[in-house]
């Protein structure tokens, strides 16, 4: 009679489901931090073309436009700095309320998102 081969051990199956969402969910997220480069590095850009376009050839709808345009361009820029800070220190797709991670798919819809969708919803309630 010949002994069985060792079994190699076994982790427990939620565990093993964890670490694989674990590892599926960093995966993606290392392609959102692509996504947020590329975004930044677009607004970036246009910030800059704003600047040195001065004038538009109506005065009045040119400067409106840019204006909108530009502060557009911050307010992503700010929403995409604070993006790409969090994923430096690992609290990227994590809701700043409840804590819970943010499902990839709305991070890929909105990847400046900072609240899951439970908690985006509660707050335009309000």
């Amino acid at each position: 009679m010949t002994a069985a081969a060792p079994r190699a051990p076994r982790w427990p199956p939620e565990e093993n489901a964890t670490r694989i969402r674990s590892v599926s969910r960093q995966g993606e997220l290392d392609v959102l931090r692509m996504v947020l480069e590329e975004q930044y590095a677009r607004h970036h850009t246009q910030l800059a073309l704003l600047a040195r376009q001065g004038t538009w050839p109506d005065p009045t709808a040119g400067a409106d436009t840019a204006a909108a345009l530009t502060a557009a361009s911050r307010r992503a820029l700010d929403d995409l700095a604070r993006a790409l800070r969090h994923l430096d220190q690992g609290r990227y797709g994590t809701c700043q309320r409840c804590r819970t991670d943010i499902p990839i798919e709305c991070l890929a819809h909105r990847p400046a998102a900072r609240f899951c969708p439970r908690c985006d919803a509660a707050s335009t309630r309000r």
